[in-house]
């Protein structure tokens, strides 16, 4: 009797343990609910973390698990392409995850949405056709080969530009690293040894052979200097002196506001903006790309002199009409309508300079963000909450 009670007590206590076996199976294998998935508009982010992972979704709606496929820090100098969102609830929390497929090896997933940035990186725009221009190095850099497509650019190859050696750039591109934009040419040493993309602030004209830009400005009958003065110490150091920070880019510094007026003033004094804007030309309602921008007698009407802005266009002398957006990221200020132009976002709590003493106290400004195929987004400084708020639309 004794040895069937133990047989059952035995048998009693096999069961509860296998009870609690199954319970804790099933709960490790966390649950999550989320909301239902929407299409967003394909937008480009990236994430430079060394943490954080992509996830596959498994299970419903009402119980998701979290199945991680790929790690963030293997994609770091690349973009992520979002067009799908959900809202996915934790412990009573909710937080925003983004669908992405990466541009290097098509790789997708769910990320959670705090760890991307907006903005491309690694990417690139179509080489264009330049005219031929002789270049020296301004300082120390390197040109490199790109590899890939537009959707996702590699450098390899990396060999140092010489000092004293000539360049001559025949092209051009952007490429696109942490959502700022970059100009780079594409250059051929003397030799023929060393040829691929530079950035353009690594180089500066050779006055000794006269550059491209001063050989089109003269057959328009106007009079430039083929040295490139924001860059020139020797030639004349007052100039240097009085060069504004935004006037140069290494790449490195902080993206700045430049009030029109300081802009106009700087190029009227016979400085040439040597980044790039994007502007528009007479009888061209879309933007384009103008270098050595400047302010001349306008070429197209030989009975005045009336200085008017202009800049080199596929290798021609144009005038800039309508807005100008600065190549490199940084915005131009209106002031007489109080709003900047960018291709960039404002910083959320950032009050960029406008030489008006009102502004960010009795009015906000206003912002424009302009995309390549056309459109806009729209800012407006919230005087509240001190900090840019993206609205529908603004009066300009």
């Amino acid at each position: 009797m004794k040895y069937n009670q133990g047989l059952i007590l035995s048998a009693t206590v096999l069961a509860t343990l296998a009870m609690g076996a199954t319970t804790l199976t099933a709960n490790a294998a966390t649950t999550y609910k989320r909301s239902k998935v929407t299409k967003v508009s394909s937008k480009a982010y990236y994430s430079q973390r060394q943490t954080g992972k992509t996830y596959q979704f498994k299970g419903t709606a009402k119980k998701l698990t979290f199945k991680a496929n790929h790690a963030l820090k293997n994609y770091t100098k690349t973009t992520w392409q979002a067009s799908k969102k959900t809202t996915v609830t934790k412990h009573g929390k909710q937080y925003l995850y983004y669908y992405v497929k990466n541009s290097r090896n098509g790789a997708t997933g769910w990320v959670y949405s705090k760890y991307l940035k907006a903005g491309k990186n690694f990417q690139a725009t179509t080489p264009t056709a330049t005219t031929a221009t002789t270049y020296t190095p301004a300082k120390a850099g390197e040109v490199y080969t790109l590899n890939g497509d537009n959707t996702y650019v590699k450098f390899s190859n990396g060999q140092a530009l010489k000092t004293g050696g000539n360049y001559t750039q025949t092209q051009q591109r952007y490429v696109y690293k942490a959502g700022k934009k970059y100009l780079y040419y594409f250059v051929t040493s003397a030799d023929k040894k060393v040829s691929g993309w530079t950035w353009h602030g690594y180089l500066k004209a050779d006055s000794s052979t006269g550059s491209a830009s001063s050989t089109t400005a003269n057959t328009n009958n106007t009079t430039t200097t083929g040295t490139n003065n924001t860059d020139s110490t020797a030639t004349d150091s007052s100039v240097n002196d009085s060069t504004p920070v935004w006037a140069t880019d290494d790449g490195q510094r902080a993206r700045v506001g430049i009030p029109m007026s300081d802009f106009d003033a700087y190029i009227k004094s016979g400085h040439k903006y040597t980044l790039g804007l994007y502007s528009s030309v007479v009888g061209d309602a879309k933007l384009v790309l103008a270098t050595d921008v400047t302010y001349g007698p306008n070429p197209n009407n030989p009975y005045s002199n009336y200085a008017v802005p202009e800049g080199i266009v596929d290798g021609k002398l144009s005038v800039l009409v309508g807005d100008r957006v600065p190549a490199d990221g940084d915005a131009l200020y209106v002031e007489d309508e109080a709003f900047f132009m960018s291709f960039n976002a404002p910083e959320k709590q950032t009050e960029y300079q406008t030489n008006n003493v009102d502004a960010y106290k009795d009015f906000g400004p206003s912002w424009v963000q302009y995309s390549m195929d056309g459109s806009k987004t729209f800012w407006k400084y919230n005087l509240r909450t001190n900090q840019w708020d993206q609205v529908d639309s603004i009066d300009y």
